[in-house]
């Protein structure tokens, strides 16, 4: 039944589409007659023809006839140009030349190409010339000449930047201009010869806009704060991950680093932008089913992603080809990202990708190839007579058997066994990314056709992420209208490493041999007898061993994304646009385990050996908005109105299948199993939004500028109590450079700024509001009813609503001599109120708690930014920039549940791993809770813990647990520089940490909380407790885990600087390199870039624990065909 509704609406769609482009082109038909055909818009690429040739194409092209005398024109002239967008006049003008011809347009698209004569006993001035940009100094093919007196005379420089002209006497200036560039007047003094002439590009300021994902907004006018990089600027820093790269131009902006999964290619990273304004993030993992299918309600404090005007998936982005991006957008405060109301509280992300040109067709290919080498310089690992020394200090060989044992371990390392373990799953990686395109058309419909594939295999063996996409853009361009329709098709495949975790090899004695004496692995490597009290005997298992069996560990997922967009401009300064946009996606996970892995060693029952976990779900999101766009100019006033409607859906549903017992290993498939799981599980979720939007933005003479949003969303996700919830934002803005007393100083920059506002958050689950029922544990037959029996899940809350966040920002900007010295500061509050939270409820329900609206957590920071540029020498073609930029952030908790007053007691009273988060009122989120400690007792080798009482004791006492640090650095930031020289480029950029505290969890497990059958860090072995190193760090060798507990002596400040990238750049100009033309090539650039380079930090911790990080190495390589 789905399926049938799903095809009769894509029928509508697609007839719908259908007859509106059918009422288009007879729409187009009457307008064309109405054209003047002389500024009709041309796109040509002529190499080397004839001049008679050229006109017959131009005729063709454009739609019209040449009359003209052979005898008097120069039709065997050899011509060459290249113009995209250009009127029939400038073609011609550029067509002919330095001939002596007049051209006349006539009725019925008749153009007379007439020969001119000179008046006898006329002067006549000879002029060559070329043309240039003033700052690059390159050549301007194209660039219009003409007479001041007579503006009908004129000539076009060629493909080099070259011309000549003839003018009579009494011409007193040539006329020169070039798109995007100021007019130069130059005098005429006479034949003039090898004129150089440089035009200086235009200062467009009302031209910058910033790209907000709905209506495009003027900087000058603009009062929210925002960050936009070009794609091109963020390839150049990391070719493969334009997010990663995004980190140092906005220092706010971060992804989170998990230490467990390290470099992985198929871990979904997660971001945070200006802090956390909710609490807790769900502890789903970012690689379930539910995170590939785009819900994230899990993850509260995720930015909203926006690509191409359409809401979409953290999936789409990291799997996005960086070739089709142009730019990306970080909006920040209320002004800039109240119209997304609900759904801005954590900022919003805009990713804009390239649109395709006009002009003949162009194809391009870009190439990408890089090596990932693993990342070891962390690990300090005993070698194999370091553990085995180890071992008998710690006292583990006190027997005869265990002397034996010794002995026999002493010999092999004797005969040089040493293994290094933690080479075993790992390799370099190389991987490579292809892209190739092809783009084209004239003024009225132009075209873009995209295929990308990608293979990223990960430092594990057997690991990596394979994707594939294809792209087809059409936009239809005619008078008033505006119709774009982007078509994107992709599959993403990750395979996870049958190598299992690293951290399993990061365990093994390096004294085993990975194999028998026959050369084959084996299932154990050891069968351990540790002496004592909380010893016994240990089971060591070979990871390798799991190797020989089939496995299946992969992910994969397909994606069908149509975008569709209709604008039209009623008036010029009036338009109407809707838009609609349609995704499709389907995803599996699948994991299959011999019955021969070593996970199956306990189990003695063969019809349990053997697993198979099967998911499979798909997902289907619809949006469609329409809006009006206003704009009214008068003088020194500027008024723009923006109004918007749009409704979204989203539907998942997963299916969750387990079985065991494989008894063979060719039977791979899940029909195979020897029995299944009682219970399917899965999940399935419907959400529903309505959101209405008014905007409206006032510039007095480009100085003083305010904005005020407003919107109003409905949601299915919460209770039917709740209605509308309003949402706003005012912004004001001041220029004050544009002020008369700062004309003619060395400020070209002045900008004051502020906005408050109030958006929300809806990243919940979509039922949380319902009461659900569920047949969990009474599916099962009544004897005296035909009725099966089912109970309430959840109470429900038909008042549960929004979380807002009122957010507060001011900000600075400064630029000096030119904006050569350039900086800002911001500074922001965000206040969210109302968080959907578990509240503890009367036992007499039958639950313990419900969700509502009851706590608040404070936001508060700022951003601080600068760069200089010190060397700026447009005549030597040098260049050199410097920027660094630093972000402080703090959250407080203002209010919180009493069920997280209960939660923080359970907390508190652990005792291993990490410190978990404790909230308390008044607190920062990311406070780190542990017992202080006085260090090791020289006397005993115990720890000496301090009470709240400020007692001395040796008992850790989970009460006694205090804030001693917090975990969110002081400052962080990034510093990177760029140096060009002519067609080279080189760039630098580093990242750093300060003032941070840090539990370091990786230390305390592998000297203290250990166990002697397994290998440990290096500093387990000189810097323990002992009658003779009474003033130790540790404590004492301990043959099993000494259950250390969270103290202060494990607590670290972190300061750390990273090298995050280094590229070097070259581009080829094919005037250089004449194998370039002949191959037709247009342009070529070369980038080799190296990421992850290392570390200076404060403190020594293990990184990457379950997958190791990398350093990668890439080269990437762009054509450009003509």
């Amino acid at each position: 039944m789905q399926k049938k509704k799903w095809i009769c609406r894509d029928l509508i769609i697609k007839l719908v589409c259908c007859v509106f482009l059918c009422v288009l082109f007879s729409i187009q038909n009457v307008f064309g007659q109405e054209q003047e055909y002389k500024n009709m818009k041309i796109t040509m690429n002529v190499k080397d023809m004839k001049l008679n040739q050229v006109l017959d194409t131009l005729a063709s092209a454009a739609k019209v006839r040449f009359f003209y005398n052979h005898s008097q024109i120069d039709v065997d002239k050899r011509v060459s140009f290249d113009v995209k967008d250009r009127t029939l006049d400038y073609v011609l003008l550029l067509v002919l030349g330095d001939q002596s011809v007049e051209v006349e347009y006539q009725m019925n698209r008749v153009v007379v190409l007439k020969y001119k004569k000179s008046a006898q006993g006329v002067v006549v001035f000879k002029i060559r010339g070329t043309v240039i940009d003033a700052a690059t100094k390159e050549t301007l093919p194209g660039a219009s000449i003409i007479l001041k007196e007579n503006k009908a005379m004129g000539v076009v420089t060629d493909i080099d930047g070259k011309f000549f002209i003839e003018v009579p006497e009494g011409t007193s200036a040539l006329l020169v201009s070039f798109v995007g560039y100021e007019e130069e007047i130059v005098p005429v003094t006479g034949n003039m010869e090898n004129v150089v002439i440089k035009l200086t590009e235009k200062q467009t300021e009302l031209e910058d806009v910033v790209v907000t994902g709905m209506a495009p907004r003027k900087v000058e006018s603009f009062s929210g704060g925002y960050v936009t990089v070009k794609g091109s600027e963020l390839k150049k820093l990391s070719p493969n991950n334009l997010l990663k790269a995004l980190q140092v131009f906005d220092p706010s902006f971060r992804i989170l680093e998990n230490n467990r999964a390290g470099s992985n290619p198929n871990a979904m990273p997660e971001f945070r932008l200006r802090g956390d304004v909710q609490l807790g993030n769900g502890g789903v993992d970012a690689n379930s089913m539910e995170m590939m299918m785009g819900d994230y309600s899990q993850r509260p404090n995720m930015p909203l992603f926006v690509l191409d005007g359409f809401e979409t998936t953290l999936q789409r982005i990291v799997d996005l080809d960086p070739e089709r991006v142009e730019s990306i957008t970080i909006l920040k405060d209320a002004a800039a990202t109240a119209i997304y109301g609900s759904k801005a509280s954590n900022g919003v992300v805009v990713v804009e990708t390239k649109k395709p040109l006009p002009g003949a067709l162009n194809i391009s290919y870009s190439m990408n190839m890089g090596i990932s080498v693993p990342d070891l310089s962390d690990y300090n690992l005993m070698n194999a007579k370091e553990k085995l020394e180890y071992e008998r200090q710690a006292g583990v060989f006190t027997t005869t058997s265990q002397l034996n044992y010794y002995n026999y371990y002493k010999a092999e390392i004797q005969r040089g066994v040493d293994t290094y373990w933690l080479s075993e799953p790992l390799r370099t990686a190389v991987t490579h990314r292809h892209t190739l395109s092809m783009e084209g058309g004239d003024e009225a419909l132009r075209y873009n056709l995209s295929l990308n594939y990608s293979r990223e295999p990960g430092v594990m063996k057997e690991s990596g992420r394979n994707t594939m996409g294809l792209g087809l853009s059409l936009q239809y361009r005619r008078k008033k209208w505006n119709i774009q329709n982007q078509l994107t098709l992709s599959n993403v495949r990750g395979d996870n490493s049958p190598y299992g975790s690293f951290s399993q090899y990061t365990r093994l004695n390096p004294y085993y041999r990975k194999t028998d004496e026959n050369g084959r692995y084996t299932s154990f490597l050891d069968q351990k007898i540790l002496p004592g009290e909380g010893g016994g005997t240990v089971t060591v298992v070979n990871p390798l061993y799991n190797t020989l069996f089939k496995y299946k560990d992969f992910t994969e997922n397909f994606n069908v994304v149509d975008n569709f967009t209709i604008e039209c401009a009623i008036q010029e300064n009036f338009r109407v646009s809707m838009g609609a946009s349609i995704t499709k996606g389907i995803s599996r996970m699948e994991k299959f385990k011999s019955m021969n892995h070593t996970d199956f060693i306990p189990q003695e029952d063969l019809t349990k050996k053997g697993s198979y976990e099967k998911n499979t779900g798909d997902n289907v999101a619809w949006s469609v908005n329409a809006s009006v766009n206003y704009n009214y100019t008068k003088d020194k006033h500027l008024l723009s109105l923006f109004a918007r409607w749009n409704v979204d859906e989203s539907k998942n549903n997963s299916v969750n299948l387990q079985a065991f017992g494989f008894p063979n290993d060719n039977m791979t498939d899940f029909l195979f199993a020897y029995e299944m799981d009682d219970r399917v599980r899965g999940s399935e979720s419907t959400s529903r939004t309505v959101g209405l939007i008014g905007q409206v933005s006032y510039m007095y003479d480009m100085r003083f500028a305010v904005d005020f949003s407003v919107r109003g969303d409905l949601s299915s996700q919460f209770g039917a109590n709740t209605g509308m919830a309003p949402f706003w934002a005012a912004g004001a803005r001041w220029n004050i450079h544009r002020e008369k007393w700062f004309q003619n100083t060395l400020i070209s920059n002045l900008v004051v700024r502020g906005s408050y506002g109030v958006t929300g958050s809806q990243s919940y689950s979509p039922y949380q509001a319902k009461e659900t029922y569920t047949y969990d544990d009474l599916l099962f037959p009544y004897p005296s009813s035909d009725i099966l029996g089912a109970q309430l899940k959840g109470i429900g809350n038909p008042d549960l609503g929004w979380s807002t966040t009122k957010n507060r920002s001011l900000a600075l900007e400064i630029g000096l001599w030119n904006s050569r010295v350039n900086a800002s500061f911001s500074y922001y509050n965000n206040y969210t109120d109302e968080l959907l939270l578990d509240y503890n409820i009367a036992p007499s329900t039958g639950f313990a708690s419900k969700t509502m609206n009851v706590g608040a957590v404070e936001n508060e920071g700022y951003d601080i930014q600068f760069s200089v540029m010190p060397i700026q020498d447009y005549e030597r073609q040098i260049q050199w920039s410097v920027s660094a930029n630093g972000s402080h952030n703090r959250n407080v908790i203002k209010k919180i549940s009493n069920e997280m007053k209960a939660m923080n007691q359970k907390n508190l009273e652990k005792k291993d791993g990490s410190p978990e988060a404790i909230y308390e009122e008044g607190k920062s989120t990311t406070q780190l809770f542990v017992v202080p400690s006085l260090g090791i007792d020289p006397a005993t080798g115990q720890e000496v813990f301090l009470t709240r009482n400020g007692e001395k004791t040796y008992i850790w006492d989970p009460l006694d647990k205090i804030a001693v640090g917090d975990q969110e650095p002081k400052l962080r930031g990034a510093i990177s520089s760029a140096f060009t020289y002519k067609n080279w480029s080189v760039a630098l950029a580093c990242t750093y940490e300060l003032g941070a505290w840090w539990y370091n969890q990786t230390l305390v497990d592998k000297i203290e909380n250990s166990s002697a059958a397994y290998n440990v860090d290096r500093r387990a072995l000189s810097s323990r407790w002992s009658p003779e190193n009474r003033n130790a760090r540790y404590k004492s060798m301990s043959i099993v885990s000494q259950q250390t507990g969270m103290s202060s002596r494990f607590v670290q400040k972190r300061n750390e600087l990273s090298f995050t990238s280094l590229s070097i750049g070259y581009r080829f100009d094919p005037k250089n390199f004449k194998f370039l033309q002949a191959c037709r090539i247009a342009s070529v650039s070369l980038n080799a870039t190296m990421e992850d380079l290392g570390r200076i930090s404060s403190i020594k911790t293990e990184r990457g624990l379950d997958y190791p990080f990398a350093r990668m190495f890439n080269v990437s390589l762009s054509v450009l065909f003509n």
